[in-house]
């Protein structure tokens, strides 16, 4: 038997309760102590506490989707840039001649960290813009 959650428009997330790990420090599990405190940012089960993000991180699919979109937001790396402005244009990865789709996926996930020149060059050409201005966005 799971342990019943309500999201904030009162639909229902169950969890079950294996999920919960005790802290290793003797602390038990006490599905009947549960509290959620904290406005909502943590879950109580007697002595253990734990945090809201994780949870929803992992058994809410919508929640998910708007921590990754928020983060998205917060990246500072050129590749993150590029990736918010390429989607401010309405353009795909298959929009830049020249560079494959999987290069411009690997920039915006910052697995490539100093792409070439010339690849910077035709990003910028297509995007209507410098370089440099890329990383602002």
């Amino acid at each position: 038997m799971g342990r019943d959650l309500y999201r904030a428009n009162l639909e229902r997330l169950a969890v079950p309760p294996d999920w919960f790990r005790s802290g290793g420090k003797g602390s038990k599990l006490n599905l009947s102590a549960f509290k959620v405190t904290d406005f909502g940012q943590t879950v109580c089960f007697g002595d253990l506490e734990f945090a809201t993000d994780p949870i929803l991180y992992e058994f809410d699919a919508e929640a998910r989707k708007r921590m990754r979109e928020r983060e998205l937001t917060q990246d500072s790396r050129f590749g993150a840039a590029l990736h918010r402005l390429r989607l401010q244009k309405r353009m795909s990865r298959q929009d830049f001649p020249r560079v494959s789709a999987k290069t411009i996926a690997r920039i915006e996930r910052g697995e490539v960290k100093h792409p070439h020149s010339e690849t910077l060059q035709i990003i910028a050409r297509k995007l209507g813009m410098r370089v440099e201005e890329i990383g602002t966005y």
